[in-house]
């Protein structure tokens, strides 16, 4: 179980808990679809079965290991065109919990919905919206964070834990968490806009320097802006790119 926030205004001050389910999205959707669901319920699970991640992809969690929820907003003020900041403020909100709890990690924002620390992937984001006309109606945060799993059965995924050697309190980064997502949240309500780009930017992989990059073909790029709509835009020596979601690539090596 976990308790009900005392640092937010309405961000987790209804929680439904659910010992085990196969997606938190899912349960979440099943939520809005049921009765008037207030914004700000979290639906958080020690046990996601089916976890999906961007584009179908799954998402494995270890039970009780780590933080797998999600978050039910109504974000009625934000137009389609810039619904990518929920993404950002997501991204933003977990970046920053890392700063505080790791402040010697190195952590990075991966577009277009990932966190990684110390280069690899700690959180994974998949957030989906209800639209109505041009306004988001309502949306889903998904957001699972890796807090005290020790094992993955692959190199580019790593906890919290792991990257530091001590095991964390899931409900005293569950409180964090929802403080820094409503924090952002505010701000995003308050057409601030230029801030929270700016701060996406600075934590962002690959802003301002030349990577290798796949698309059609590998080349070299450099990351100058994402757009409103969550378009990756690239200096390229061709000129500027813009990309979608799946249709590029990070080249590690």
């Amino acid at each position: 179980m976990y308790k009900i926030p005392a640092n937010t205004l309405f961000v987790g001050k209804v929680v439904e808990y659910m010992p085990s389910c196969h997606s938190t999205n899912d349960s979440a959707r099943e939520l809005l679809l049921q009765h008037d669901t207030s914004e700000g319920t979290v639906v958080i699970t020690d046990n996601q079965t089916a976890g999906k991640g961007q584009r179908g992809n799954s998402w494995f969690s270890a039970e009780g290991a780590n933080l797998t929820m999600s978050l039910i907003m109504k974000p009625n003020f934000l137009t389609v065109s810039k619904q990518f900041y929920l993404n950002m403020i997501s991204s933003l909100a977990v970046k920053r919990v890392l700063n505080d709890r790791l402040p010697d990690a190195n952590s990075q924002v991966k577009w277009p919905n990932d966190v990684l620390l110390n280069n690899k992937k700690v959180c994974g984001i998949l957030i989906e919206n209800g639209i109505k006309r041009q306004f988001l109606e309502h949306s889903v945060v998904g957001i699972g964070l890796n807090v005290n799993q020790k094992s993955f059965g692959l190199a580019t995924a790593t906890s919290m834990s792991n990257e530091i050697g001590i095991a964390f309190s899931l409900q005293s980064v569950f409180e964090k968490l929802l403080g820094q997502f409503e924090a952002l949240y505010l701000k995003l309500k308050a057409e601030r806009y230029s801030e929270i780009k700016d701060e996406y930017l600075q934590n962002l992989i690959g802003f301002n320097q030349w990577r290798k990059y796949r698309s059609e073909y590998v080349f070299d790029g450099q990351i100058v802006d994402v757009l409103d709509s969550g378009q990756l835009k690239l200096a390229t020596q061709q000129g500027d790119k813009l990309f979608d979601f799946k249709e590029i690539e990070f080249i590690w090596n």
